[in-house]
């Protein structure tokens, strides 16, 4: 619904005061922190009706009032001007990602870290949809007799690597043969292809058996990952807002939400349900997220490129959501430039 003016900007005021201080809000308070040039009557009139609306709540008889998820849900869609971040916090993020090992999955966790620490929240990282990825080559390189170091660079980066046994030794000449081989076969193919072609032992006409045995080893590298979900960080720091804010409450909410998040699939899942029909990037959920445990805690969500991941928090309905909502934002757009830009190329220098 349409709210006057003068009850927007009350409303604004009480859920910011109740995010910086953690405490129900008065009619006083709101006339000597902001000044409004109305009576105390008034403001208690413009409250009354903020809260027979649901937009505010009183949690006890005698108490200031407090934002529902109504309230915060107005508040965040009229929220325009995100808080800015520092100049050392930026340099700090842009200091990871320049710095970071050239790996996906390292990037995946270490933004995941980055997100959580400067947030104060819980942050998740989906990854892109490996199935959807393209094979850009193959790196295959003789450490021992026996043995090579294997690394899958897609369009995104590299995605896996690892030491991989061979049935025979084999001259660097044949190993060379063997990337050949799989790069000027493949290169362009989805993972899901070339994972489906490491089940029936690589394309017809693959005979020979070096060539079939490294491909059936480069199928177990991608069957491994992608079977990974989800990357979350920063747990932890819910329990002590929840302990400080609902201490009596704090213990079941946080169990309910660590059974939530415990399911990947289930999270991932109900994470893409809430995001339909939002924004096409960043998209807020307060309570609303389908999936049991998190009906107290807002997610925000942000959809980077390429291949469909997602990035964001989690948090109590009480968070600093301009912070938050500027925070994931600028980790997300890091993100994704480092995997549409950056990855492949430095990583074929080393090569």
């Amino acid at each position: 619904m349409s709210l006057p003016e003068r009850q927007r900007l009350i409303l604004k005021e009480i859920v910011d005061r109740y995010i910086r201080l953690r405490e129900p809000v008065s009619s006083r308070m709101i006339l000597e922190e902001y000044g409004l040039d109305v009576s105390s009557a008034t403001v208690r009139n413009d409250m009354n009706d903020l809260e027979g609306h649901g937009y505010i709540a009183k949690p006890y008889s005698s108490s200031g009032r407090v934002p529902t998820k109504k309230g915060y849900r107005f508040f965040v869609d009229w929220l325009l001007d995100l808080s800015e971040l520092t100049r050392d916090e930026r340099h700090e993020i842009v200091e990871v990602y320049e710095s970071r090992c050239l790996d996906i999955s390292e990037a995946i966790r270490q933004t995941a870290v980055l997100l959580g620490s400067l947030t104060g929240y819980a942050a998740f990282v989906v990854p892109p949809r490996w199935e959807e990825t393209r094979l850009e080559r193959v790196v295959v390189l003789r450490m021992a007799e026996r043995l090579v170091f294997l690394a899958v660079v897609s369009d995104i980066g590299v995605i896996e690597h690892g030491l991989v046994p061979l049935e025979e030794d084999l001259s660097s000449g044949e190993i060379v043969h063997i990337a050949e081989t799989i790069n000027h076969t493949l290169r362009g193919a989805s993972l899901a292809d070339v994972r489906a072609l490491a089940a029936d032992e690589g394309p017809d006409g693959w005979y020979e058996r070096p060539v079939r045995h490294a491909f059936l080893a480069l199928g177990r590298l991608l069957e491994k990952q992608m079977k990974q979900r989800v990357t979350f960080e920063g747990m932890v720091n819910l329990a002590g807002e929840l302990r400080a804010m609902v201490p009596d409450e704090a213990i079941d909410r946080f169990t309910a939400l660590w059974q939530a998040v415990k399911d990947e699939d289930a999270f991932v899942r109900a994470l893409h349900a809430a995001r339909r029909g939002g924004a096409p990037n960043i998209v807020i959920n307060i309570g609303d997220v389908p999936l049991r445990g998190l009906e107290e805690f807002s997610v925000i969500s942000y959809a980077y490129r390429p291949h469909s991941g997602l990035i964001g928090v989690i948090a109590p309905t009480w968070m600093d959501y301009g912070r938050a909502l500027s925070t994931t934002t600028y980790i997300a757009n890091r993100l994704e430039t480092l995997l549409i830009t950056s990855c492949t190329t430095a990583f074929g220098r080393m090569t």
